[in-house]
């Protein structure tokens, strides 16, 4: 690499970094190029001239994201199985780090992207959670009769609804987490071969007994605010009944 390409390739990580900065600091992706390339220390043309759009650098910032998730993934010492729930246990990890940043991120791609920046985003996700399925049906832990891209498609729509749903204050890290692992585990169990199968339920039946912990807990407190009309409270208390007998079950 010459010593031009060295430097713009600083720069371009200098603009990148400089957008994460200013996205923690304002809690939105609202600052101008100007305040980014002051930030970064480059002159104001600098972004413009290397990345084009402010979207561009948000598509590079996720980039590289993704990049470190992947080579932390490739470190894992596991089955295929289990790579597949440690994938969502290392996205949730990334997400606890640093939750504020990655909120403002998820809610611009979903709110500001349009569909065709959304599917660059979407895209590389996508491609990757379908080789790792593919290599857990390889290594004979899946079946091979169901079509790669449908199943990885119902997989990754899954758990973007939950990520979307706790990027909008919908859900916590650990119910997001919980719902992620039981839906896979659900996806995963229609699948799964004489090899996996145990492993498989067992993971569905542990993220369905902590989703029912966190729901009594939350039912619970939620009975407890007030006041609450007679329809609600009705509504409450059956769900928490539900989930009380669901609890019953699992210990008797």
């Amino acid at each position: 690499m010459t010593s031009w390409e060295t430097s713009k390739s600083q720069r371009r990580e200098d603009i990148v970094r400089a957008a994460r900065t200013l996205m923690r600091r304002s809690g939105d992706v609202g600052f101008s190029m100007r305040t980014l390339a002051e930030e970064a220390g480059v002159s104001i043309a600098t972004p413009y001239n290397l990345f084009g759009s402010k979207q561009s650098i948000l598509l590079a910032l996720l980039s590289a994201d993704l990049a470190d998730y992947e080579a932390a993934l490739a470190k894992l010492h596991a089955d295929e199985i289990e790579v597949l729930f440690q994938a969502v246990s290392m996205m949730t990890a990334t997400f606890r780090a640093d939750p504020e940043f990655y909120r403002n991120v998820l809610c611009a791609v979903s709110r500001d992207g349009g569909p065709e920046f959304r599917f660059m985003v979407s895209g590389p996700r996508y491609v990757l959670w379908k080789r790792l399925l593919r290599e857990a049906t390889e290594a004979n832990l899946l079946r091979s009769d169901v079509d790669p891209d449908a199943f990885a498609i119902t997989v990754t729509q899954q758990m973007f609804a939950n990520v979307q749903n706790w990027a909008q204050g919908q859900l916590s890290l650990d119910e997001m987490d919980a719902r992620m692992r039981f839906g896979l585990a659900l996806s995963l169990s229609a699948i799964a071969t004489r090899t996996s199968r145990e492993q498989v339920l067992a993971r569905q039946k542990s993220a369905e007994v902590l989703m029912q912990r966190m729901w009594r807990s939350a039912l619970a407190s939620r009975l407890k605010q007030g006041p609450l009309d007679d329809e609600t409270r009705a509504v409450l208390v059956d769900q928490l009944i539900h989930v009380e007998n669901l609890s019953f079950k699992e210990s008797a």
